[in-house]
């Protein structure tokens, strides 16, 4: 596979001949623990089918199992030791990710679970700091060294936490893994605080927490904005029902030091809206949608989708009230599906490439409402915007930003609940000097709508994909300790 790189404007990745490279990531963290190779197999097949183009890993993850061990047992760290990795353990590391190449996918792969830095779980136990300021470097070196010739890994440091964390700061662990990281995948020496074309050949970002009681959620939280080593921006909007990803999106977008950003992790499908759960409140496909539209309209790069039971592979026997399907039935979920669409939608438009345009095509004042706000953005050549309303309904919407021949629009409404429009043909819309009102096909709670204006008539904006075709469906059997 070739090596992606960032492109000229530093907002979306591309490949090397400068097409845009579509960004539809599928969260499978604990995958080197929890599955075995023929169900590895059978989830690449399956989010292949279903357009998925990148797969979140983490090579060391005590979330599941405090031992890290593959499936057949092979704990990763001998004597529990970084120093000590288990040549067994990393062969099937090894064996996963030349698998994801096969399939095409990219990889975006953490080193370390920020667990092992900071010594605690959510839950509130506590453990031996397994990664140091004293061995973060010899880490980074070992498995950037390992891996320095697969093109399509792309690394991610943190792990669900800060780097400032409960008064601590692990700035220096980081800082020291990603140097050490540096000098295995290229050979040479880096200064993690100083720019460099050691940095600008990398592609690395940082995972962190949403903070509930700040707010912060971005790769650049806690770091001064000029940090070499965060090539890109990860946020996590996280799991909560108020979070205002869009914002979040706009806030990074906008800094002075531009860096591709993307929302990823954002709220997973089926996860509890709060901790511990209340009642049967969990994030239906209304909510993975608003994610993903409001974010990719307001300037990410691309997309991360996650379910609760597929990023830690619950099997049969660990379903539960809140954990409600093994990770083989959530395969099929609803969510899923509808992320195959999103992947129609990014590469038929190359939303990527589009400029968010909130100020300048939005004519009428915001709800304060989250489920009524409209995100929209257009093409850089003005050919098309687009606007996501969420509860469908109308709006009053200018057209200054499209290139217009004649005072007329033509309009598509894209349904992206079953990825197909609402008409067979554009409908024609006279542009006014008030812009144009529209209205959409329904409205309500979940009756949400993409609309597409395009200054030309087309034929229909969204064609629909074929990505990969699935073998017959086998049965799926599940490991867990």
């Amino acid at each position: 596979m070739e090596k992606l790189k960032i492109s000229e404007n530093g907002r979306y990745f591309v490949k090397s001949d400068n097409t845009p490279f579509v960004w539809l990531a599928d969260t499978v963290w604990t995958m080197p623990q929890r599955m075995k190779w023929d169900d590895v197999t059978y989830l690449m097949q399956k989010r292949k089918s279903q357009g998925f183009t990148v797969l979140q890993i983490v090579a060391l993850d005590p979330e599941m199992d405090v031992e890290m061990r593959t499936p057949a047992g092979e704990k990763a760290l001998l004597n529990d030791c970084l120093d000590t990795p288990n040549e067994a353990y990393f062969k099937y590391l090894d064996w996963i990710l030349d698998t994801a190449e096969a399939y095409g996918f990219y990889v975006l792969l953490l080193p370390a679970w920020g667990q092992l830095i900071v010594g605690d779980n959510w839950a509130g136990k506590t453990f031996p700091k397994t990664v140091t300021e004293e061995n973060a470097y010899r880490y980074g070196q070992w498995i950037g060294n390992r891996y320095q010739k697969k093109n399509h890994i792309i690394w991610c440091l943190g792990g669900d936490r800060q780097p400032v964390h409960k008064g601590i700061d692990y700035r220096q662990v980081w800082r020291s893994m990603a140097e050490g990281l540096a000098k295995g995948l290229t050979g040479k020496d880096a200064d993690s605080r100083t720019p460099g074309p050691v940095w600008d050949d990398l592609l690395i970002t940082y995972h962190a927490c949403h903070e509930r009681q700040t707010g912060e959620c971005s790769s650049l939280s806690y770091w001064p904005e000029e940090e070499p080593w965060i090539r890109f921006v990860m946020l996590q909007s996280g799991h909560g029902l108020i979070a205002k990803n869009y914002q979040l999106v706009k806030t990074e977008y906008d800094r002075f030091h531009i860096r591709p950003v993307w929302d990823g992790e954002p709220a997973y499908e089926l996860m509890p809206t709060s901790w511990p759960p209340t009642g049967d409140s969990f994030h239906d496909t209304w909510m993975v949608r608003k994610r993903a539209y409001w974010s990719l309209l307001a300037g990410s790069f691309g997309h991360t989708y996650g379910h609760s039971c597929v990023w830690c592979n619950v099997s049969e026997k660990e379903k539960t009230s809140v954990l409600k399907n093994s990770w083989f039935e959530a395969l099929d979920s609803e969510g899923s599906q509808q992320m195959k669409y999103l992947r129609d939608f990014m590469d038929s438009l190359n939303t990527m490439t589009c400029l968010p345009s909130q100020e300048s095509i939005i004519q009428e004042s915001q709800s304060e409402d989250m489920n009524q706000h409209i995100q929209a953005c257009v093409h850089p050549e003005g050919r098309f915007l687009c606007a996501y309303l969420p509860s469908g309904g109308s709006c009053v919407l200018r057209t200054d930003r499209l290139h217009l021949s004649e005072n007329q629009v033509y309009i598509w409404w894209w349904n992206p609940r079953d990825g197909k429009c609402h008409t067979a043909q554009a409908d024609t819309v006279p542009v006014t000097e008030g812009g144009i009102h529209v209205c959409a096909p329904s409205s309500g709670p979940k009756e949400d709508w993409l609309l597409i204006v395009m200054s030309e008539k087309t034929g229909r904006p969204i064609k629909e994909g074929t990505y990969y075709h699935m073998e017959e469906k086998q049965t799926g059997r599940v490991f867990d300790w």
